[in-house]
């Protein structure tokens, strides 16, 4: 479907790509954890970063698409997103650093119910994190699949919310699917919840009104960012 017929069906449209990161961090530790599918280098990591400065792309965090979505607030010539899921402690640590050198925002879905836990991040990280202007969402407690029962679905959305507000976190009520799976049912409930937006692993760079609580990303990898078309 072009943009055109998109935009018409589901719109207002924007053409945005929303990168979907995990880990990142160095190979040798990928691959003792056996995450080495969802771990980009901080080597690699950087040179991505440095490239999307070259291409004139611009970071924007979730208010801005949902101003858009909700008032039509214009953004940036070339837009992008940058999200990274589960909450793994080396955001703060590889990621976060490299982030602020380029002036590139980011938003971190997290599962609340394993912060604290090794190898993720804590409480104290978000808050400071938070104050450097990255932004968190909703990823459910226990980074469980959506395709499930609601009574499973409202404990796993309200519980992660609860916890996010006590700390101050997710005012905009954004969401990312564990394992991007979607239902009917996940997405009805997040709607009369009042979620804002919720995204999806399904492939895309289209970003529509109507379909704001099944948005697309692009899973990157450990590999140069022209490799996904940007």
């Amino acid at each position: 479907m072009t943009f055109s017929e998109m935009n018409a069906l589901y719109g207002p449209c924007v053409s945005l790509p929303v990168l979907m990161y995990h880990h990142t961090q160095d190979s040798q530790t990928a691959a003792q954890n056996g995450n080495g599918y969802l771990t980009v280098t901080p080597e690699t990591f950087e040179k991505q970063l440095a490239y999307l400065n070259d291409q004139h792309y611009v970071s924007i965090g979730p208010a801005d698409l949902i101003a858009f979505f909700n008032s039509g607030q214009s953004l940036p010539k070339k837009p992008i997103m940058l999200t990274f899921d589960d909450g793994y402690s080396d955001f703060a640590t590889v990621a976060a650093p490299l982030l602020t050198r380029y002036s590139i925002k980011a938003t971190v879905f997290v599962p609340t119910g394993l912060l604290e836990n090794p190898g993720y991040l804590s409480w104290s990280n978000i808050a400071s994190l938070a104050q450097s202007g990255f932004y968190f969402g909703n990823h459910t407690w226990s980074h469980q699949n959506l395709g499930t029962s609601l009574e499973k679905i409202k404990k796993e959305v309200d519980t992660a919310k609860l916890q996010l507000t006590d700390h101050g976190q997710d005012p905009f009520k954004v969401f990312a699917y564990p394992y991007g799976t979607i239902s009917q049912r996940a997405s009805g409930y997040l709607r009369q919840s009042g979620y804002q937006l919720a995204f999806t692993t399904i492939p895309g760079r289209v970003q529509c009104q109507k379909q704001r609580l099944s948005l697309p990303r692009i899973r990157i990898g450990n590999t140069a960012l022209s490799f996904y078309g940007l």
